[in-house]
């Protein structure tokens, strides 16, 4: 029988609750929270830093990383599949706070409380709205390195100002940028100076986004 729904229920609180089947733990930089076709048992959720999905082609040597997540994301959504493998390796960049939830937990959540159900479903859909924008891009537009930097550090700029006040050292490495985005490092390199010429990005004592000038750029 469902519960009733809960006022002011959110996907962070859900994961602030102590509950069976969960845990909190504090990773350190570069370590890693799963790896690829490893068995898929759990989600995770970030509650502070910054995490790394990668995947590898062992057969050709070469590997990609898939995305950066930072503060309020959800990773592992694809043990809810059927014997469900890890498709990705997931690393933490720094040190980051994640909740894990155990498979049958989140499910028999899911089925108990249609608000969680509802707001996991949303995430799942703006996610897929990235993805196929940011697959248009890479396909359609000969900006698209350029763009999908931008959108990057738009999500570092979110959780720079969620995680502390005033600039943040930058997490992430040009080669590291360079393998999200899909190109060069010596193209990223010349990305950022540009975008700082434009006022996008300024180095004071770290880096700091203009998010309204970077999302004015990326509307046209």
């Amino acid at each position: 029988m469902a519960s009733k729904p809960r006022s002011g229920f959110t996907l962070s609180r859900f994961f602030r609750e102590a509950r069976p089947g969960r845990s909190i733990r504090v990773y350190r930089d570069k370590e890693v929270i799963y790896l690829q076709q490893h068995p898929a048992d759990a989600i995770f959720y970030i509650k502070r830093g910054v995490v790394k999905l990668t995947i590898q082609d062992k057969r050709r040597r070469r590997h990609a990383v898939l995305a950066i997540l930072t503060k309020g994301a959800f990773f592992g959504e694809g043990c809810l599949l059927p014997a469900a493998r890890r498709m990705s390796t997931a690393t933490s960049i720094g040190s980051s706070t994640i909740a894990r939830v155990g498979k049958a937990a989140f499910r028999d959540a899911i089925e108990r409380e249609p608000v969680l159900a509802a707001l996991f479903i949303r995430y799942l859909i703006s996610q897929a709205v990235l993805f196929k924008m940011d697959l248009a891009d890479h396909r359609l537009n000969a900006g698209a390195g350029e763009r999908r930097l931008a959108r990057i550090l738009l999500a570092y700029s979110s959780f720079a100002r969620k995680s502390a006040t005033g600039p943040s050292p930058h997490p992430f490495s040009q080669t590291t940028l360079a393998a999200i985005v899909g190109t060069t490092r010596s193209r990223v390199n010349g990305f950022m100076t540009k975008f700082r010429r434009q006022g996008y990005v300024r180095y004071n004592g770290g880096l700091e986004v203009d998010a309204e000038r970077l999302t004015a750029f990326l509307q046209g």
